[in-house]
């Protein structure tokens, strides 16, 4: 029987990767499909499974360009949709890491300057957070319970006064005499929306305090937690050398080298130690100057202060339009309140924008700001609160991975000729403390 031609054996072998990479796709959009759709309890096909089986499949296929691009897509696809379904989990201990990210610096420089060890100065810092933490949770949170619940009693009564100013107001008169609205129609719509408002309201609170004492799993879990993270934290900043090595070594190359990374860290980790840090003293200066000035709900205003502050620009307005609408609703006198929260708000952006800001953010994320407003408006638009909040610092590392990709490029393009180009882009993405590299010219 005649063997096969190499043409005939070429032809049924791109046939078949032609077939195993549609297989794939098939596998790909099953994936999908089982990420869309919640799975029943007991089923056994889930998206992991899928992208299991999809992996098996085309991973001999995988030196060819489509495959590649699959294999990407999907292992993508797959860790988003794990992040998301893992976020309850993931979320302490990625706030736990913040911390150590954020204490790092102070364990080095007590083990270059004064010798101290790193288990030494991680247990002293460990132990910091926590005192730290259980002070605030003693001292602050019952006080802050206590403004959240005066605030949905006078809101509630707030309701009532505008139901009442509604029915007995001479501005709706005017406007019904005008012929401009109905008043019996505006103070009805007005009158059904505060009654569904304050039915839900009441509805909800009972179930969500019923769901909470009669969940012991999660009490316990809480319990569990709060005693683990600590631990995990010790060993964060006890190791955090040697873990930053694994975590640097996840990411690709750009020419065979990392130092993309090198920028972006310090970039990331600049805006995100400078940023923490100023939202604590705002959060701080607003809560302590309102309260000596015996300003309404201080406190909670002072906690929303410093978080908005964690969103450029934006962020600071926010906090002033609740401030004014605190003082108009509840302040006592209006005029003194209303003084009072725009002097310190504004007194509050000086500061930061004159002082804390040049002081603390030593190192820019070097963005401009309409880039920084778009990038603000753009996470919002799609993912809310937590887009506005990753926004500066997810922007800044796509920054600077075009850059690094834009220097591998000057690189590639000036290899053949001219080395002047090639010297250039080296010095821009070689370390401090790397010498330049050595001329060819001549």
């Amino acid at each position: 029987m005649p063997e096969p031609s190499d043409a005939a054996q070429t032809t049924r072998r791109t046939a078949l990767e032609a077939v195993v990479v549609g297989g794939a796709f098939v596998l790909l959009l099953v994936m999908l499909y089982e990420m869309h759709e919640a799975p029943e309890s007991g089923t056994f096909i889930n998206p992991p499974l899928v992208a299991a089986a999809g992996a098996i499949l085309i991973w001999p296929l995988r030196n060819l360009r489509p495959v590649r691009g699959l294999l990407l897509a999907g292992s993508l696809l797959l860790v988003l949709w794990l992040l998301q379904q893992l976020a309850g989990i993931l979320l302490p201990f990625l706030a736990v890491y913040l911390i150590a990210y954020f204490l790092e610096p102070a364990v080095s420089w007590l083990r270059h300057r004064y010798g101290v060890p790193r288990w030494a100065s991680a247990l002293g810092f460990v132990l910091t957070v926590v005192g730290v933490l259980t002070l605030l949770f003693v001292l602050v949170v019952p006080t802050l319970l206590g403004e959240v619940q005066t605030l949905g009693v006078r809101l509630v009564g707030a309701i009532g006064e505008l139901r009442t100013w509604a029915t007995t107001s001479p501005l709706l008169d005017r406007m019904a005499q005008a012929g401009i609205a109905d008043k019996d129609v505006i103070v009805g719509q007005i009158t059904g929306g505060l009654q569904e408002f304050v039915s839900s309201l009441t509805a909800s609170l009972p179930l969500i305090v019923t769901r909470v004492v009669s969940s012991i799993t999660a009490i316990l879990g809480a319990v569990t937690l709060a005693a683990v993270l600590p631990v995990v934290l010790y060993y964060l900043l006890k190791d955090y050398p040697h873990i930053a090595r694994r975590v640097a070594e996840v990411f690709p190359t750009f020419g065979g080298r990392r130092d993309y990374l090198m920028g972006a860290g310090r970039i990331v980790g600049s805006y995100l130690r400078g940023q923490m840090t100023i939202s604590a003293i705002a959060a701080f200066n607003v809560a302590v100057l309102l309260t000596i000035f015996g300003f309404p709900f201080a406190i909670l205003l002072g906690l929303v202060a410093g978080l908005l502050n964690l969103i450029p620009n934006i962020g600071a307005l926010i906090t002033m339009v609740l401030g004014i609408a605190v003082a108009l609703i509840f302040g006592d006198p209006v005029v003194k309140d209303l003084i009072v929260v725009v002097a310190v708000l504004m007194g509050q952006s000086l500061l930061e924008g004159s002082i804390l800001g040049p002081k603390i953010l030593s190192d820019h994320v070097g963005l401009h700001p309409v880039l920084i407003i778009l990038s603000l408006f753009v996470f919002g638009y799609f993912m809310g609160i937590f887009g506005l909040l990753i926004a500066v610092p997810v922007t800044a590392i796509v920054m600077t991975f075009y850059k690094a990709y834009r220097d591998a490029m000057t690189l590639d393009l000036n290899w053949g000729g001219d080395t002047s180009g090639l010297h250039q882009a080296l010095e821009k993405t070689a370390p401090a403390d790397t010498p330049p590299a050595p001329s060819t010219q001549g």
